[in-house]
């Protein structure tokens, strides 16, 4: 998957999580209640930091690969997320994307358009393009979720499905996806943190000494 789409899914899921942060109680409620209560939390989310584990079983192979991340974002379409390899940066103006193994930065104009992923057009956009269901309950490391089943409505989209686990605090426990060519990726949440008044040095990319740049702006 090239790194603009992994970029995107990541910060969708990740995004989510940040959504599904404690609000009211989870029993009773139904899936288009809870989207209504996504898009009311939108306003009071200026921005959020979350580290989080993903492992991936490659759908033909059957090998299993994991890594660690780490994900910072503020509204103004400013994020930054650091992968085993890759670190992604937008201060909403420029993309810089550094990529350890070819010690090379590539930095471009940031562009707002139907296949761009801030952080921003995230969180509006959750509600327009997945539908949601209610799937039951189930113990995850010994606590009691529900599952919420989010199917995306755009038929081209690269993902089947996307499944939630969400305990009685609504916190994330658990986050999977299940793409076109039958790889499946679980998302672990190890933090959340909302609202701690990030400042924007970490939306800019001073590019180290001896790196390669690549620059089209």
């Amino acid at each position: 998957m090239n790194p603009k789409k992994l970029f995107a899914r990541i910060v969708t899921i990740i995004m989510l999580g940040a959504l599904f942060a404690p609000a009211h109680a989870f029993p009773g409620d139904d899936a288009e209640s809870l989207l209504k209560q996504i898009e009311k939390k939108y306003d009071g989310i200026k921005d959020a930091s979350v580290t989080f584990t993903r492992q991936i079983v490659f759908g033909v192979t059957k090998a299993e690969h994991s890594f660690s991340g780490k994900l910072l974002m503020k509204k103004g379409n400013k994020y930054r997320i650091e992968l085993e390899d890759e670190t992604i940066v937008t201060d909403g103006k420029s993309v810089w994307r550094f990529t350890k193994s070819y010690n090379q930065v590539f930095i471009d104009k940031y562009k707002e358009g139907p296949q761009s992923f801030s952080p921003d057009k995230i969180l509006v956009d959750v509600p327009r393009h997945y539908s949601v269901s209610l799937l039951g309950e189930e113990k995850v490391q010994g606590q009691e979720t529900s599952i919420l089943k989010l199917i995306p409505v755009d038929p081209r989209s690269s993902v089947q499905w996307m499944k939630v686990w969400v305990d009685s605090d609504r916190l994330m426990k658990k986050i999977q996806v299940f793409d076109l060519s039958d790889n499946l990726a679980t998302y672990l949440i190890d933090t959340i943190k909302i609202n701690t008044g990030l400042d924007d040095s970490p939306f800019t990319f001073p590019v180290p000494d001896g790196v390669e740049i690549i620059d089209v702006r």
